[in-house]
């Protein structure tokens, strides 16, 4: 049965199509074309293997033939708008359910089809599941600072004389606030810039003291709480100091979040001709054994009521692996609860 118009040639059987097809068979998701009449007329690699149809079986085929819930893909109206839907696959283990997004396309009004890129239902609760901590994340980061700064803010407007001795104590608040709210967006645009090519822009070689200050100056860092004790004379480490700035933001608001007041915080760094390293040396709460193979994910945070009380998305350690690894290099910790951390950064020597 005809639902539309004329169907669209087997791409296959078309050599501008081949660039194409290469793209398709580049992506991890399935994806079909399906013509006017609801034949496929396109099915990658991947959709073979999430469905065990080869593409000579699945090409000409009826697409509500090869998927339960098939008949929703050609029903997609021709707005430009994805629809997601679920649909399954009849398999031996049995029916395997699959997410989908569909979008109807018409390329030269003589053509028009269903494109439909498919994967496991388990990868689509995970984009979700991350949706969710993004939201999360960013709900607590933000939330509290705009909390402050408009209790503060709207106590010195209605309640200027009663507060007139602590203006200035207030005003400070506003502002530490405004500082913190502007490095939580900071870093979560940072966070979604994780590609090498988008990250670094210039590599130079830079002393690893000027870093440390500039990290500790972010950070408006009080050393009277937290002494910093740093080996780091003669030691240059390469790369973009803005990012090289960030991963040691990160790493000493760490340091620093988690010990003591008082403890201090080492800065060791050490240089041969191959690669710098620098350790970053705390004497704080530590980390369970069990947590450590993913302190550098996404925001993965340890949960407990030190960690609660200090704060944080998440994307403070995400950030420091994904910018090593944009600078070639690399980021390990060793930590035991009650004895403190060590994040150690290893960075190849580079002469620009």
């Amino acid at each position: 049965m005809d639902i539309g118009r004329t169907p669209p040639a087997n791409v296959a059987d078309r050599a501008s199509a081949i660039p194409l097809r290469a793209l398709l068979d580049l992506t991890r998701e399935g994806i079909a074309y399906v013509g006017a009449d609801a034949l496929v007329c396109a099915w990658n690699a991947p959709a073979a293997v999430l469905t065990g149809i080869p593409a000579p079986q699945a090409l000409g085929r009826d697409v509500r033939e090869i998927f339960v819930g098939g008949d929703a893909i050609v029903k997609v109206p021709f707005d430009g708008s994805v629809r997601e839907m679920r649909i399954g696959v009849e398999t031996a283990e049995g029916l395997r359910q699959l997410h989908a997004a569909v979008l109807a396309v018409d390329f030269d009004f003589a053509t028009h089809g269903w494109l439909c890129s498919f994967g496991p239902e388990r990868r689509h609760r995970e984009i979700e599941q991350l949706k969710n901590e993004i939201v999360t994340a960013v709900s607590h980061e933000l939330k509290t600072p705009i909390a402050t700064i408009k209790a503060y803010a709207t106590t010195l407007r209605f309640n200027p004389d009663a507060v007139a001795a602590e203006r200035d104590e207030y005003l400070r608040v506003i502002d530490e606030q405004a500082d913190r709210l502007t490095r939580a967006v900071d870093d979560l645009l940072l966070a979604s810039r994780v590609e090498v090519d988008q990250l670094l822009r210039r590599r130079v070689r830079v002393p690893l003291d000027d870093v440390v200050d500039a990290a500790l100056g972010a950070l408006g860092f009080d050393q009277a709480a937290h002494p910093i004790e740093r080996h780091t004379a003669g030691v240059a480490i390469s790369g973009d100091p803005e990012l090289l700035r960030e991963i040691f933001r990160h790493l000493l608001d760490n340091a620093a979040k988690f010990s003591p007041p008082g403890t201090p915080i080492a800065v060791d760094g050490r240089c041969d001709e191959e690669a710098a390293v620098v350790e970053v040396r705390d004497r704080g709460i530590g980390i369970a054994e069990e947590h450590l193979p993913y302190l550098f994910e996404r925001f993965y945070r340890v949960e407990n009521e030190l960690t609660a009380q200090a704060g944080g998305s998440g994307l403070g350690l995400f950030i420091v692996s994904a910018l090593a690894r944009a600078h070639g290099g690399s980021v390990a910790v060793a930590s035991e609860p009650g004895r403190g951390s060590t994040f150690s950064l290893r960075l190849p020597v580079r002469n620009q």
